[in-house]
């Protein structure tokens, strides 16, 4: 049988971390250095994956893949430092996970002779712990060398992901779609509670009432699109409702107004495209 290949895991956060953690534990990948800023959290990295050492620029040898894992604003000062050092070898590969950045920010190490490919799981990430259990179903967006995508998909694979291609030039795009589902739906849900705990309801008791209607709501678009799942005062029509509303919810902050607003202008074009 042949020996899994060589493993880096440079910035192991909480995607770093899930990611290798599942290679190693399906004994696809062999984790041998892991390097972050703080060696502590580094070292926390290499217990919870179960294998690898801390290294730094100076230690880290070549593997066979390497993923950067570090903040996107990280990313480009990260690909360069590792060009420049010792630990990276004609062909092999090196990839990202960023959802707005493409493997174009990798150059330095492409011209050094590495392929190169970025590859997000559409997964927030907020506790390794658990996104090891269920992130089979994750859906990927690839982009990047041939080579490299063809290389790294039967890692993704067998791990459950289910991998679809991305333009390179459309990464921003569609990371704000990404965003605006996950992040903002948070900060949705957050103004959504403020406003009802205005109106009395403290948001212990809130999140319990809103959260059949969410579900409903996604229910509703799994079967039959954003269309025909839109319902409330604008679905209806009746817009003189959504005028006051948008000056009640003042009263949760001046914010939260203006995102009721925006909001509802996005309603009222969907009922219109409707018809």
């Amino acid at each position: 049988m042949n020996p899994s290949p060589t493993f880096n895991l440079i910035g192991p956060g909480r995607l770093g971390q899930t990611l290798a953690r599942l290679w190693q534990d399906a004994g696809l990948l062999q984790t041998v250095g892991v390097l972050g800023r703080d060696r502590q959290r580094a070292q926390a990295a290499c217990e919870f994956i179960g294998a690898g050492s801390v290294r730094d620029w100076d230690t880290l040898t070549p593997t066979a893949i390497t993923l950067l894992a570090t903040p996107d604003d990280a990313l480009a000062a990260t690909a360069r430092q590792l060009a420049d050092s010792a630990a990276l070898s004609a062909g092999a590969i090196v990839f990202h996970c960023s959802g707005a950045q493409s493997s174009a920010l990798l150059a330095p190490l492409h011209a050094r002779g590495a392929l190169v490919a970025s590859i997000h799981p559409l997964k927030s990430f907020a506790a390794p712990e658990r996104a090891i259990r269920d992130f089979a179903g994750t859906c990927c967006a690839c982009e990047g060398d041939a080579a490299a995508l063809t290389a790294l998909a039967p890692l993704f694979d067998a791990i459950g992901a289910r991998r679809f291609a991305v333009a390179a030039d459309a990464k921003l795009l569609y990371h704000a779609g990404a965003v605006l589902a996950c992040n903002h739906l948070v900060a949705l849900m957050d103004a959504a509670l403020r406003c009802l705990e205005q109106a009395g309801l403290p948001r212990n008791e809130a999140w319990p009432a809103l959260r059949p209607l969410i579900d409903g709501t996604l229910d509703n678009i799994d079967h039959g699109g954003t269309q025909a799942a839109l319902t409330g005062p604008v679905a209806r029509g009746d817009m003189a409702t959504v005028e006051r509303e948008t000056v009640a919810t003042r009263a949760a902050g001046a914010e939260v107004s203006d995102a009721y607003h925006l909001l509802s202008q996005l309603a009222l074009q969907l009922r219109q495209r409707a018809g």
